[in-house]
């Protein structure tokens, strides 16, 4: 019997030395010139704002900040904070009932999309570089509706985001009619029925009689969900329920009609209400930073603000109620996430208030700091008191030993009663956005319903960059990439349901930069998912190599030193993989020359060569698709 084991330990050793010199001679023979598959040429234009990282393929990023400069969206070291002021603004918001931020003429100034109570859909420009201070004016608009549909209401909640990948931005919108809408490339305007029949799309969606938004709040949220290519949405109704609404492609402009493909998540009644009109409301975002979105809800007829962590599940996202953690606790009073810094003259809880309805949840990393900052604006209507228009700040300032974060609470706008007539006294719409583009995201909160007027939240900065490294941390890329699926429709990302054919063993990353600042800049590559990104140091991944940096005996290519910036053209860094990956990340490190210079990378390509997995991971379920 010991000669058996010794024989198959002798065996099995032999095929472990020809498994690595068959990887080896592979990388000898790697053709760079053809990689199975290619990104997009990073950033994108349409990205999300309150995620700017996400312009460069980013899913964290910290001391860094994305601006428009000259012609170039680029990411930079971020400039040093001084302060976050609120201030009011006056009237472009009548009637308003939704807003989403975008910078539609790519200017760098964030503008509007908005939806308004009776059924329109307006595109506001920001006014700040043509005439120095922030408004809006309206550029575009046109009813939100078909042959079928003269208009629908605007109330309820919306969405925007690129859901069939064609560069251009689309809207959702489900109102308290349970009407659904569906506008394909929202901001080109839709003069004739022709023009609307091509693009809007309107059913009635109703699976019971709470799964319905019946106020106006911001209750849904994009994401690719299923990890097929597509962003999903997901929906948080009246009653506390949280749903997975799946974007089926195949459907078109009814991609979310289908209410077969409308999923239960969890159920919540701390976030739900019983009364004949309210709203939960909600955000997602990956708080944590282990690579899975969290939630953050709460209901217009109760106080409390809640984070649901995702949890990964046999390979499924999920969430357990019961392990819920509070930033406001029912009654109004901080929770165990949240507390007041003395120090600060207006870390306040909100429990003295009259009432704290949140109609506006809005998740982002304000500072970029690389934590979670949280804002919540509120109602004036749904408690009883005629008081409303708080905003608050929830900035992420710690976290714990899991890289959960722990917040301060922060008022920035106490809110007011009716009676007082200081209006915005409450608030319908809000969007997260860089409005002066210092590449820091900023807020804008409306009260579309009763003044139009609104309060704008400005973080301001001083024109110094943060002279610690920024970091970049881009998604997995086998989510960058683009995938042709069998139809020929061309996505983001290899879908889940066939990775195990497409695991990366070798990666080429190209940069360039703009010849504004100085600095230098170094990539870096983790092999495997990175489960906490808030603890990074880029120094304890490996370099990339250098194709131009060739050892003199071996003649293989070296790790890359520090590059300078700026240099003409574009360089590329490459690496091999001992074994293949399914979730490989990439780190890109700028470093600034001083406070007054720094690198400003223009873009980014990524290219993987990929080969089927060769081990059966255990408890690893691939998700089915049906494409």
């Amino acid at each position: 019997m010991r000669k058996f084991v010794v024989n198959l330990c002798c065996l099995l050793t032999f095929l472990l030395l020809l498994v690595l010199k068959v990887y080896a001679a592979d990388s000898m023979n790697i053709d760079w010139s053809r990689p199975n598959f290619v990104s997009s040429t990073f950033p994108i234009s349409n990205y999300d704002q309150s995620k700017p990282e996400s312009a460069f393929g980013a899913v964290y990023a910290r001391n860094i900040s994305v601006r428009v400069i000259g012609s170039n969206v680029v990411a930079v070291n971020a400039y040093k904070i001084q302060t976050v002021q609120a201030d009011p603004g006056a009237g472009p918001f009548r009637d308003v009932s939704q807003t989403h931020a975008v910078d539609f003429d790519r200017n760098g100034y964030s503008d509007i999309v908005a939806v308004t109570y009776g059924g329109m859909l307006v595109v506001k420009r920001n006014t700040m570089p043509n005439i120095g201070t922030l408004d809006f004016q309206d550029v575009t608009s046109y009813v939100i509706g078909n042959s079928s549909y003269s208009y629908i209401a605007g109330d309820g909640t919306m969405v925007v985001d690129d859901f069939n990948n064609d560069g251009k931005l689309d809207l959702f919108l489900y109102n308290a009619k349970y009407q659904a809408a569906f506008i394909n490339d929202v901001i080109t305007p839709k003069p004739t029925i022709q023009d609307k029949g091509k693009n809007i799309a309107i059913t009635r969606i109703n699976k019971d009689s709470k799964f319905l938004t019946n106020w106006t709040v911001s209750a849904m949220a994009s994401y690719d969900f299923d990890k097929d290519g597509y962003k999903d949405i997901i929906y948080a109704d009246m009653s506390g329920r949280i749903w997975f609404w799946k974007n089926d492609p195949t459907r078109g402009n009814s991609r979310f009609f289908d209410t077969s493909k409308i999923t239960l998540l969890f159920s919540d009644p701390d976030i739900g209400t019983t009364a004949s009109n309210g709203g939960a409301v909600l955000d997602i975002g990956d708080l944590n930073g282990d690579g899975v979105p969290d939630i953050v809800a709460g209901n217009t007829d109760k106080r409390g603000i809640f984070i649901y962590y995702g949890e990964l599940v046999n390979n499924e996202i999920k969430y357990n109620p019961t392990k819920k953690v509070a930033i406001v606790n029912l009654d109004g009073d901080l929770g165990t996430e949240a507390s007041v810094d003395i120090t600060i003259p207006n870390s306040k809880s909100p429990k003295y208030l009259p009432s704290f309805g949140p109609t506006i949840v809005k998740v982002t990393d304000l500072d970029r700091d690389g934590k979670p900052d949280i804002f919540v604006g509120t109602d004036a209507w749904r408690q009883g008191k005629n008081f409303g228009g708080s905003i608050y700040l929830f900035k992420g300032t710690s976290r714990d030993t899991t890289g959960k974060p722990k917040f301060t609470s922060l008022e920035l706008v106490k809110g007011s009663y009716s009676s007082e007539n200081k209006p915005p006294y409450d608030f319908d719409a809000g969007a997260i956005g860089d409005l002066d583009n210092d590449g820091i995201p900023d807020f804008v909160a409306a009260d579309g319903n009763h003044s139009g007027n609104f309060y704008k939240v400005i973080t301001k900065t001083v024109q110094q960059y943060v002279t610690e490294p920024g970091i970049l941390l881009s998604d997995y890329l086998t989510n960058l990439v683009n995938f042709k699926l069998p139809d020929g429709t061309i996505t983001r990302g290899i879908p889940r349901s066939v990775l195990q054919y497409y695991f990366v063993y070798a990666i080429e990353v190209e940069v360039s930069f703009t010849n504004d600042g100085s600095g230098k800049f170094e990539i870096r590559y983790s092999k495997g998912a990175i489960k906490d990104p808030t603890i990074i140091d880029p120094k304890n991944f490996p370099l990339m190599l250098d194709p131009n940096k060739i050892d003199p005996n071996t003649k293989e290519w070296l790790p890359m030193d520090p590059k300078p910036v700026p240099f003409n053209g574009s360089f590329k860094a490459r690496v091999v993989l001992s074994t293949p990956s399914p979730d490989p990340q990439i780190l890109i490190v700028l470093y600034p020359d001083n406070q007054n210079t720094a690198p400003h990378l223009k873009s980014v390509v990524y290219r993987i060569w990929t080969k089927p997995a060769t081990v059966e991971i255990k408890g690893f379920r691939w998700l089915k698709s049906t494409w």
